[in-house]
């Protein structure tokens, strides 16, 4: 069989693959969810297997990512005599990180400004409203006396119907902005799946040789299942919609395919010297984004709650050795 033909047909089956492996949890998770969301032991279950995540994400991006990153930096840091000292794969990740605290600051900051607004309008709005109802109580000082001695009183309930409606607003404005963070990381986290699905896509499709294809695919495979699992789960416990879900996996399930036709384009129109350049400040600002998600987002939030915490740490370490291990296997075959 022809080799490009051998492409094409990888290209649809890590499109197929990817999304289905992908879907399992998020369709299980969110069946589950409706059924038996509160209970105890359904808690557990989705805090282990969101710290198997982190692991898995975690060797991604220290053992894998970065690595590559440097590899596609190399030729170019060798040819400049000022960088060829310097740690700049480290920087430019370390930049991706800081990059998706920027923008995670910035949107909590939107929205408690927004918060405040809310608060401040509620605010005035209340104080309108007593100074109202005081002025009538003392312009009919005597009506309400005698309905309070007749046993009927309704100014009391209604400044705690206001008192509880204030509250009530300042809860979902919390919620709101959690939501909206959650929903932030999650997208960053698609994208950076999705930028280094793209990548290894492109070695798969600059190939020339069937067997090497075959090879290079076995490994992904292997790989793309994983990554997709983890990124089920990660968005089944997200605060995005269901259908919003289904879309993340849609494009990162996309995302090797994509990858596969740029680099049939590259055998077919020539490589450009400035590739390797742009591949590897991607792939490091992807690692940095693969690090403050883990970091910052899956392990910060399972460890502040304080149960079950060393089987969480066990299945951290789990997830990390269970991609190690991929790794380790692929580079050998390699």
């Amino acid at each position: 069989m022809d080799v490009v033909h051998v492409k094409v047909l990888i290209l649809f089956g890590l499109l197929v693959a990817s999304f289905l492996i992908g879907f399992i949890p998020v369709k299980c998770i969110y069946h589950y969810r409706r059924n038996m969301g509160t209970s105890r032991v359904y808690r557990r279950v989705l805090s282990t297997l969101s710290c198997f995540a982190a692991g898995v994400f975690m060797a991604t991006c220290l053992l894998d990512l970065l690595p590559e990153t440097i590899e596609a930096l190399e030729p170019h840091i060798k040819e400049s005599k000022k960088f060829q000292h310097y740690p700049v794969a480290q920087f430019i990740m370390i930049i991706g990180l800081m990059l998706m605290l920027t923008v995670e600051q910035c949107v909590k900051k939107y929205q408690e400004k927004r918060g405040r607004i809310s608060h401040d309008s509620n605010d005035t709005r209340t104080k309108a409203i007593n100074t109202e109802r005081n002025g009538l109580i003392s312009n009919e000082d005597q009506f309400r006396v005698s309905y309070s001695s007749s046993g009927v009183g309704t100014d009391d309930s209604a400044g705690e119907n206001k008192t509880h409606d204030f509250e009530n607003s300042v809860i979902l404005s919390v919620k709101t902005s959690e939501t909206n963070s959650s929903t932030l990381r999650s997208i960053l986290l698609v994208v950076a799946l999705a930028l280094h699905s793209i990548f290894e896509g492109i070695a798969v499709g600059l190939q020339k040789q069937t067997t090497d294809v075959v090879e290079v695919f076995i490994g992904l495979i292997i790989h793309k299942v994983i990554l997709a699992l983890s990124l089920g789960m990660t968005l089944s416990q997200s605060k995005l919609s269901f259908w919003a879900q289904i879309r993340s996996l849609v494009t990162f399930a996309s995302a090797s395919p994509i990858g596969i036709v740029i680099g049939l384009l590259i055998v077919e129109y020539g490589q450009g010297t400035t590739s390797s350049l742009v591949e590897g400040i991607l792939q490091g600002l992807a690692c940095g984004t693969f690090l403050y998600v883990t970091f910052f987002e899956i392990l910060k939030h399972e460890f502040s709650i304080p149960d079950i915490r060393l089987i969480k740490t066990l299945f951290l370490f789990l997830g990390f050795i269970c991609m190690s291990g991929l790794l380790l296997i692929h580079d050998h075959d390699g």
